[in-house]
């Protein structure tokens, strides 16, 4: 299980503090809602990089573990987007000059699976910004509604601002992968006639 924590700090003081970060105290399980003082416990750390156009850092995160339901939690920092190693920054000023026909830096494959996968999850932006209260249509055209909520998430204040904001919903997260539950129970139970 991965919670976002704003330790309000740059990736480069976070990597300066490392394991001495000021990593949250978890009172009770995120899962099971064990309310038993002392069921959660630090479980150590795991290693992960950051990447911005610039360099690279190698940080901890800290884990805790639940004795009651044995669930494994992560403490991610918000300028991270689980399982990318590109800081959200980064990810969104990629996809803007991409969307706006500017040269980036990088694999062009990586560059075009990262934008696919935006692609993916326009449907999922534009949900959580109507949740929000913004009056918005969707039109055919994929590449206009990705410039349009690329700048939406830059207007939104700093790009972590809005994976925080946006964590969970429709249980999920920014550029996280959809599972279609329909759809794969329909290809798993698909007999040859």
């Amino acid at each position: 299980m991965i919670i976002l924590h704003d330790f309000k700090i740059n990736i480069e003081d976070y990597e300066a503090k490392g394991k001495e970060n000021d990593f949250p105290l978890l009172e009770n399980c995120p899962k099971c809602r064990s309310l038993a003082q002392g069921n959660v416990h630090r479980n150590g750390y795991y290693w992960r990089y950051g990447i911005n156009e610039e360099s690279e850092w190698y940080i901890p995160i800290c884990r805790f573990r639940c004795l009651i339901c044995k669930v494994t939690i992560s403490i991610l920092p918000s300028f991270l987007i689980p399982y990318f190693q590109h800081t959200v920054d980064t990810m969104v000023g990629r996809l803007s000059k991409i969307l706006n026909g500017e040269e980036v830096k990088g694999s062009r494959q990586q560059l075009a699976q990262h934008l696919n996968r935006f692609y993916e999850r326009i449907h999922w932006i534009h949900s959580f910004f109507i949740d929000l209260g913004y009056k918005l249509g969707f039109s055919k055209d994929i590449k206009k509604e990705a410039q349009k909520y690329v700048i939406m998430i830059q207007d939104f204040g700093e790009s972590p601002s809005f994976v925080r904001r946006s964590w969970g919903h429709l249980s999920s997260y920014f550029m996280g992968k959809l599972i279609l539950p329909y759809l794969s129970s329909k290809k798993n139970n698909s007999h040859p006639t």
